[in-house]
């Protein structure tokens, strides 16, 4: 498959961890799928993100869009090198952690680059 058959996906900022966390939690759920966010570095801005489908959006069979925050230079430190992301059970909470503990654990991924299907990241 050339490069030019494969599209980029849609980007989608929001405007806080916060807020990428919960869009990430209304996955979870009894009968939902596993949740994960993708951990990677745009030159010099540490990116989470999640990838999700806008299904059957008019023609199309669904739009790819990946949900992102840019960490700032605070968060950096503590997400660089945690695994997972940890949510409190009494509020909304994030820990950073190495290893799942109590609450909800959403998985970390870090990817060694950033996928060709994901343009620059403002």
């Amino acid at each position: 498959m050339s490069s030019e058959e494969i599209r980029k996906v849609l980007t989608i900022k929001v405007n806080s961890l916060n807020d990428l966390v919960r869009l990430a939690m209304t996955y979870a759920g009894p009968t939902s799928q596993s949740i994960f966010l993708l951990k990677f570095w745009d030159g010099d801005k540490l990116i989470i993100g999640m990838l999700g489908l806008f299904r059957d959006y008019y023609k199309f069979y669904g739009l790819p869009i990946l949900y992102y925050h840019i960490c700032s230079e605070e968060e950096i430190p503590r997400i660089k090198d945690s695994n997972y992301i940890v949510i409190s059970t009494d509020g909304e909470k994030l820990e950073f952690s190495k290893s799942p503990k109590p609450g909800m654990s959403i998985p970390l991924i870090y990817l060694a680059d950033k996928p060709p299907i994901i343009p620059k990241l403002s």
